[in-house]
């Protein structure tokens, strides 16, 4: 009996010792930590969206793909802890583009471009999130194709720089 208790021990430990080597014993993976792979930045509709709005507000720096934790603050409330559940509420989601003006640094909007994943409930949390921030968000529906001419109708507001009124041309 005591023969067979220490075989199965013995079975267990080269068991134990293979898992451990080849990396089973976590997570299951055979060949240790899970390695990420390189994904693609943008879509190319992102990336002609991303084109078009450069060249539609030349004076804004546009930025793709940014976390709304570079954003967003929890902010400081008197009596009440901070809490990482407050800043995971926003931390992770992330905005389409965000137009930047080159003069002051401001934030002048936010743009996200909807498609079939957009949720128009969630959405509108989100802006409802982001207006309390101060930030404007620009939507831009899927059916726009990412042309110089409707993106920059899209972004008309965008088009004067801050403090810049748009004269209107002179007839003579």
């Amino acid at each position: 009996m005591g023969k067979i208790i220490a075989l199965y021990v013995a079975i267990g430990a080269l068991v134990l010792l293979a898992r451990i080597a080849f990396g089973l014993a976590r997570g299951g993976r055979r060949f240790g930590p899970l390695r990420p792979v390189a994904r693609r930045f943008l879509t190319s509709r992102e990336a002609a969206m991303l084109d078009a709005l450069e060249r539609a507000l030349p004076h804004c720096r546009i930025h793709a793909q940014v976390a709304m934790g570079a954003l967003l603050a929890v902010p400081a409330l008197p009596g009440r802890k901070r809490h990482i559940g407050d800043r995971n509420a926003f931390s992770q989601k992330i905005v389409d583009f965000v137009a930047q003006d080159r003069a002051t640094g401001n934030i002048l909007a936010l743009i996200e471009v909807d498609d079939r994943t957009h949720n128009p409930i969630r959405d509108a949390r989100r802006d409802a999130m982001t207006a309390g921030a101060g930030y404007a968000t620009i939507r831009i529906p899927g059916s726009v194709q990412p042309t110089f001419s409707e993106v920059r109708d899209r972004v008309a507001a965008l088009l004067a720089p801050p403090g810049v009124t748009l004269a209107t041309p002179m007839t003579r």
